[in-house]
């Protein structure tokens, strides 16, 4: 028992023993999971008892009303081993890794984000930040834009994930999110074969975002990929220009064709 409390810097009581073997089995457990346990009323000291927890290094705050288990070899740092996925999944709800983490994900980029992405379809008034040592970005989308969402795992826990073209089309419409158009047509080169032509052309006319199919297009044209003809038959194309990198400065060439300003390289 004295390597035990040696290692949590907080001696442990029966009630609470009791409570982490029932609590250790989940990723992450919430109030009203600790209160059923417990065996509490809503007029109860659980609030207490899980802060009393926290300050013996036992559990840590994910956000609020949501809790995770510190685990004895979880080391000196006293975090809870939980991959940054599940954690993501229990900051908003619906929740969807997307963006940079989702190419990273399927392995569409060699770039490994310091943040990771989650899609939502609600606004969301408080961003989460750093939380357990990484850093969380929510992107609020439109209800008509939350789709392409597929369930993925981790060991035994699931969570959502867009699927590779979603992910794609996501990097087109907000290309800030994902490190700049041009990691995306270098996703395009590496995934080509895996992905599906026909559900990305599809996605494409659905975002919402004509400038989406326009920087589709014009990449695919120039690196010769698939069927651009079949593209231009279904996107959208609002009149004016729009910038292929919104990410950078508004100066380049403009491209008729495609309704662009050509203000980034891409390069086969």
């Amino acid at each position: 028992m004295n390597d035990v409390q040696n290692i949590t810097k907080g001696q442990l009581g029966r009630m609470e023993a009791a409570f982490l073997a029932k609590a250790g089995v989940h990723p992450t457990f919430t109030l009203a999971f600790a209160r059923q346990t417990l065996g509490h009323t809503k007029d109860d000291p659980t609030p207490q008892f899980l802060e009393r927890l926290q300050s013996k290094g036992w559990i840590r705050r994910i956000r609020r009303g949501r809790f995770a288990v510190v685990p004895l070899s979880s080391g000196e740092d006293r975090s809870p081993q939980l991959h940054e996925f599940v954690v993501a999944m229990e900051l908003v709800s619906p929740a969807v890794i997307a963006y940079w983490s989702a190419l990273n994900h399927h392995g569409m980029t060699e770039q490994l984000p310091r943040t990771v992405f989650v899609a939502t379809d609600h606004p969301v008034r408080r961003q989460p930040g750093d939380l357990l040592g990484v850093t969380y970005k929510i992107v609020s989308l439109k209800p008509d834009k939350f789709f392409g969402v597929t369930k993925d795992w981790i060991y035994e826990t699931p969570f959502n994930v867009t699927d590779r073209e979603k992910t794609i089309i996501d990097g087109l419409d907000l290309p800030q999110y994902v490190g700049g158009v041009s990691e995306i047509a270098k996703a395009l080169i590496d995934s080509w074969k895996a992905l599906d032509e026909k559900k990305m052309r599809k996605y494409a006319a659905k975002i919402g975002n004509s400038a989406v199919g326009k920087r589709l297009g014009f990449i695919m044209e120039t690196l010769g990929l698939g069927d651009v003809k079949a593209l231009r038959t279904v996107i959208p194309r609002a009149p004016g220009f729009s910038s292929l990198d919104p990410t950078m400065p508004k100066h380049g060439k403009y491209n008729r064709r495609w309704g662009l300003l050509i203000n980034a390289e891409i390069q086969p």
